[in-house]
């Protein structure tokens, strides 16, 4: 068995705590976190004198239980401060021997927590607490938006900001090194002595049925009042729309419970989710032409699926014509492609910005608007706009490239959110109608794809590099990187040896995808760092159902189509269905789920600019435009297998 310090980064497991006469709502903090907790070292014997506590280790089967026990009447905050080897940490064996926040669980009732961590090269770690407790905290990095993880606070209580109440004097919790997420939560329900339900789908219409499986010893399950004996598997029919909780029992305890979303038809949910598109709540974003009106071509398609729709036709052309406005004092940055070049950029590029994805992203509504209102204005913009992509963006051998300003760098964006979607369907519209032009599409993607293809196990991405820490392995860039392979052998020409290599990419990402059991977390990529942007503003945060989830579920999507391997229909149909179980029953859309309790913060740099409340659970601010980006890719085609859902 590893030694218990092989998990962690070498600075050793800590007391993490305030005092009662603390106020952490008040001053300056750092960076990345609402506030400043305090930190003290166990001495040789196990001892911390600060907080009177004492930490005990002790092996169990393939793995460690720890427990630390204060005597102090001093304390607010309480619990421990873990300095596991995250991914990205300098000189510790390298992104493959380090550990991802993947999976982290609550129960309902707050009584069960567990918290898994994924490892690429397949040794991943399952925590389990075993005390009550409040819940835990993840310390993101100071550096590069947030993008690390540093620390993980386990806390039996949480300060006295929060308003929970707690005065526990103990904290334990198992630390097991397991080979899947299966073999941790046997784990879970080994040491809890409760069953652990899981599901095969997070959901889906009413009528389908779920296929649940509980891990340990259960009884029955109950459903909304309803009990439903256990016999080696449930199928439940869904009989209502929203979030469904299944709790499994075993000898009248309830164990760990899982939710689920059910929906009326996936054409009813469409139309619920365009009817409620809110311009004042898109306003509140900064508006660009990537993120924030992703709401355009989702209803841009709604009506070319379904037919037209008055309001939406008023308000989509509205926001065309910002997007092509050609009076220069008028035009917005982010989101008009301006006609001419302007400043250090050429005509037809998104108004003072090279973020590239922004044109990309505006070929996709452009398109839109000339297939659905037949505008020839639309189709020049798509040309003049592919043109920049190819002339100014595309290099020779194939990558995207685009100078970024708040690092001073020419950067590879190749795979920052998927530009190969508008070089493929570009050339796919224009074929008949500019055979020539199309070739110029189709040769950058060509030239594209082989440069992915070659760029082996790197995946860079949008901000940047850090120096304090190693090369970021960060889930879009991964997941874009095998979806444009894909993409390009799907629509354009089929190259095994490119399917092969997404596969491979596939089965490196799994680490980044979440398996926790709660409908909008299960195949949600792994994300932390839009919490800072979208949502209530207040992360860095784990952002689940984030919308670039789509990027692997379109992936996967792709892989079934071109390979038939079923496996990985289930696991699209999953990943939709985390963007989907966002949507409530007025229609309103989330741009996340967060599972922390504590968020990050955002931009703050006093804390008398924190709200100090519980996070968990959907943000307060409901999202219109990146939200809508599922409904975009639906489209393209698991919208139709969704309907044939059975």
């Amino acid at each position: 068995m590893k030694r218990l310090d092989t998990y962690l980064d070498g600075s050793g497991i800590s007391v993490s705590y305030t005092l009662k006469t603390d106020d952490i709502t008040k001053g300056e903090k750092s960076p990345g976190t609402p506030y400043d907790a305090r930190k003290a070292y166990f001495n040789a014997d196990g001892y911390e004198e600060k907080t009177d506590s004492t930490i005990f280790v002790k092996n169990v089967e393939d793995g460690y239980f720890v427990e630390v026990v204060t005597r102090s009447a001093e304390l607010s905050q309480f619990g421990l401060d873990l300095p596991l080897n995250f991914m990205g940490k300098r000189n510790l064996g390298g992104w493959r021997k380090q550990y991802l926040f993947n999976s982290p669980y609550a129960s309902t009732d707050n009584e069960h927590i567990y918290c898994f961590l994924s490892n690429p090269d397949g040794n991943h770690v399952m925590l389990v607490l075993d005390s009550p407790a409040d819940g835990w905290k993840m310390d993101y990095s100071s550096y590069l938006g947030g993008r690390y993880f540093c620390n993980l606070k386990l806390l039996a209580n949480f300060d006295k900001a929060y308003q929970t109440g707690s005065r526990r004097d103990r904290l334990s919790f198992y630390l097991f090194e397991v080979d899947s997420f299966e073999a941790g939560l046997q784990k879970v329900a080994k040491v809890k002595g409760l069953p652990v339900l899981t599901y095969d789908k997070s959901g889906g219409r009413i009528g389908e049925r779920i296929s649940f499986k509980a891990i340990g010893k259960c009884d029955h399950i109950e459903i909304d009042g309803e009990i439903y004996p256990y016999d080696q598997g449930l199928r439940y029919e869904i009989h209502r729309t929203g979030t469904i909780v299944a709790v499994p029992y075993a000898n009248g305890k309830r164990g760990l419970d899982c939710r689920i979303y059910g929906y009326e038809t996936i054409d009813e949910l469409y139309k619920r989710s365009v009817d409620s598109i809110d311009l004042d709540v898109v306003a509140k974003t900064d508006g660009n032409l990537c993120e924030h009106q992703c709401w355009v071509s989702a209803a841009l398609r709604y009506m070319l699926r379904y037919g037209g729709d008055k309001r939406l036709e008023t308000i989509v052309k509205e926001e065309l014509a910002r997007i092509t406005e050609t009076e220069e004092d008028k035009a917005i940055p982010r989101r008009t492609i301006f006609f001419k070049a302007h400043g250090r950029f050429p005509e037809y590029n998104v108004y003072q910005s090279g973020r590239v994805q922004e044109l990309a992203f505006g070929v996709t509504i452009l398109l839109d608007a000339y297939e659905y209102f037949g505008e020839e204005k639309y189709l020049t913009y798509v040309k003049g706009a592919m043109n920049t992509l190819l002339c100014h963006y595309q290099k020779e051998d194939g990558r995207i490239e685009t100078y970024t300003e708040w690092t001073d760098t020419y950067d590879d964006y190749t795979t920052v959110c998927c530009p190969m979607i508008s070089f493929v369907d570009a050339g796919n519209f224009l074929k008949e109608r500019d055979p020539a032009f199309a070739k110029r599409c189709f040769d950058g993607a060509a030239k594209m794809a082989a440069y992915l293809y070659g760029r082996g196990l790197s995946f860079p991405t949008e901000g940047g590099v850090a120096k304090e820490a190693e090369s970021d392995m960060e889930d879009g860039s991964i997941s874009c990187t095998a979806l444009a392979l894909l993409y390009y052998c799907a629509h354009v020409k089929r190259e095994e040896k490119y399917i092969c290599k997404a596969k491979e990419i596939l089965d490196l990402h799994e680490c980044w995808m979440i398996q926790t059991p709660i409908a909008p977390m299960y195949r949600s990529s792994l994300r932390w760092w839009e919490t800072k942007w979208e949502g209530d503003r207040d992360g860095n945060a784990l952002c689940c159902g984030h919308a670039w989830t789509i990027w692997r579920a379109e992936a996967d999507h792709l892989y079934y189509t071109l390979t038939g391997d079923r496996a990985y229909y289930l696991k699209a149909y999953n990943g939709f269905m985390s963007n989907f179980s966002k949507i409530n029953e007025k229609g309103e859309s989330f741009a996340c789920y967060q599972p922390d309790y504590i968020t990050g913060g955002g931009f703050a740099r006093r804390s008398e600019d924190v709200e100090f409340r519980i996070a968990r659970g959907f943000p307060r601010q409901v999202d219109s435009g990146l939200s809508r980006y599922v409904w975009i890719r639906a489209c393209a085609g698991m919208l139709q297998e969704m309907q044939k859902e059975k």
